[in-house]
């Protein structure tokens, strides 16, 4: 389907119309809106697709939906505790999928961006549903899968969190409409119409836009998350998910962000302390508490590598050595790419 095609639908829908935009930590939707705005204009509601996330500030949704509709036109994060989310149904791996009610008052259409991602294998797509406008019950249901194998940045296939998070899109589909928008992020490639064949052909674009042929292992990396992920520790450890495979055994890894709001998510001090020692792997979604999946990846990075940080937060609190002076590889793009590796994993 095409953004004109994508257009001709909008304008057919009656009444009110639902979007589903980025949270603050994600690229702007404010160009697509801005192309869109003669239909939407004066008849259009906003979902911030925040999952467990907070909210954003005033700063984030001008960012967000741009100067013609941030504080102009209705506009909710979704908060993931306040009880008013609906069940859509179960998936076959047990995750009950409660989503945001306005997801089931007609047609939805979703802005999303498609980039690497350390567990779900990518963003956008179905993940603007799961977790985006999801009960904090149902992320943590999700969530949970990431502790299982499989789940790794660029990986679809076999993924289980990937494989979830589009059994409980499709459960939302079967009740009502989704008009789905995914841009490749970092490009003008923009891929439209049913959530999963436009994930799939912008997962294809993201792979060969962001995927970085990796021959030999570094023996010295740092990389620096990039934009809006150095927000705090919180996001731009997805620097640290992504790229940890390209250094050798034994290898320095060091993180470089500014990170102005520090930790960031709540959970943060708990993953950090936790992953420095052995981590259990939970047995059942009902053990596990938000974060324990990247605890987990954490601890087993810290025992492969040694890791270090180059941050205004005092992290020798948490374990974590000096950082060298300097690498021989620095990635200043890292939140936003992958490696592609050439070599086993040996």
């Amino acid at each position: 389907m095409s953004i004109l095609e994508i257009r001709k639908r909008i304008a057919e829908i009656k009444g009110t119309v639902t979007v589903v935009v980025n949270d603050g930590t994600r690229p702007s939707s404010a160009v697509y809106l801005n192309e869109l705005r003669p239909l939407l204009e004066g008849r259009v509601r906003f979902v911030f697709a925040t999952g467990t996330h907070r909210p954003l500030t005033q700063q984030e949704e001008l960012f967000v939906l741009g100067s013609s509709f941030a504080g102009k036109t209705p506009a909710v994060n979704n908060m993931c505790d306040d009880g008013t989310h609906v069940s859509v149904g179960t998936t076959s791996r047990g995750t009950e999928v409660e989503m945001h009610p306005w997801m089931l008052e007609g047609p939805v259409v979703a802005l999303a961006t498609v980039e690497p991602h350390y567990f779900a294998g990518f963003t956008g797509g179905r993940k603007s549903f799961l977790p985006g406008v999801s009960s904090r019950n149902t992320v943590v249901q999700n969530h949970f899968l990431a502790c299982r194998s499989g789940a790794l940045p660029g990986v679809l296939q076999g993924n289980p969190v990937h494989e979830d998070m589009m059994e409980g899109a499709a459960l939302l589909a079967e009740r009502t409409e989704i008009i789905m928008v995914n841009r490749v992020a970092g490009t003008d490639k923009v891929f439209c119409g049913a959530f999963d064949t436009s994930f799939y052909q912008a997962c294809k674009a993201a792979e060969l836009h962001c995927g970085v042929p990796v021959k030999k292992r570094y023996t010295s990396l740092e990389v620096r998350p990039g934009g809006i992920l150095e927000v705090n520790l919180y996001q731009a450890m997805k620097a640290v998910f992504l790229w940890e495979q390209a250094v050798e055994d034994g290898g320095e890894l060091v993180l470089a962000a500014d990170c102005p709001e520090g930790l960031g998510a709540e959970q943060m001090e708990r993953l950090l302390l936790y992953s420095g020692s052995d981590v259990a792997v939970p047995g059942s979604a009902e053990e596990y508490l938000l974060g324990d999946h990247a605890a987990l990846r954490l601890a087993r990075i810290r025992k492969r590598v040694n890791l270090s940080f180059r941050t205004g937060i005092d992290m020798h609190r948490f374990g974590f050595s000096t950082p060298p002076e300097e690498c021989l590889v620095t990635r200043e793009d890292a939140g936003f790419t992958f490696p592609v590796m050439e070599v086993s994993n040996a």
